[in-house]
């Protein structure tokens, strides 16, 4: 078992795999509270831009997002992300932040600021918390992780009826080869093919799971 405060539950995977809508809806199932990291980087993203900040110059992004710091917290079991006082969160799904969030997520003291952050929520509650390091960097002494995946073909399809614009290979590629925290399956994660089973079913297996690794649940309290 691990020696964190609160359980937490660690959700990795590749883009467009899936982990947004399976992460909250177990975090729902468990009345946790649900956490995507990813937002964080897009975040950050959506700022450097705004700055006008050369993506690929790792060295300036790093010196802007410093200056400019970043405060994350919870509230009312939501995640409060602000950087500069801003808060980013409205325009992280914006094409511009799309394709260039990788680039961001290679640097790697955006990387260390960010990890520090989000270790620091496990203080204060149970948490699912969805993104590409999670069960490996982040929290890898957790005992509840999976990674979803499904083919490169159905994540184009997803992207597409969303409404985005996102080059599924050219993400994974920079995610899995990147020199720090790479995205990755933790050799402890049980791995869930999103393009062949419902969310339904992915929830079902992922509640079996967690309770043969000894997670005590219990239903979430009535709201009155």
């Amino acid at each position: 078992m691990s020696d964190l405060p609160h359980p937490v539950i660690a959700i990795d995977g590749t883009a467009a795999s899936g982990k947004s809508t399976f992460s909250r809806q177990l975090a729902q199932r468990l009345g946790y509270v649900y956490v995507n990291t990813g937002a964080m980087y897009r975040g950050v993203t959506w700022y450097l831009l705004q700055k006008k900040i050369s993506l690929e110059d790792a060295d300036a992004v790093a010196r802007e997002v410093h200056a400019a710091g970043v405060e994350t917290r919870l509230r009312e079991g939501e995640l409060v992300f602000h950087i500069a006082g801003l808060d980013p969160l409205s325009h992280v799904r914006e094409g511009r932040v799309n394709e260039g969030v990788s680039l961001v997520a290679q640097v790697a003291a955006v990387r260390k600021l960010l990890v520090a952050e989000q270790q620091g929520l496990a203080a204060l509650s149970p948490l699912v918390m969805e993104g590409r390091d999670i069960g490996t960097v982040v929290f890898p002494q957790t005992p509840y992780k999976f990674y979803l995946d499904a083919s490169a073909e159905v994540r184009a399809q997803r992207r597409h009826a969303q409404g985005e614009s996102d080059v599924i290979r050219q993400r994974d590629i920079l995610d899995q080869q990147r020199e720090h925290s790479p995205l990755t399956r933790a050799p402890d994660a049980l791995c869930l093919d999103s393009g062949h089973h419902s969310v339904e079913e992915l929830i079902a297996i992922a509640l079996q799971h967690l309770a043969a690794r000894g997670l005590k649940m219990e239903l979430p309290k009535c709201q009155k």
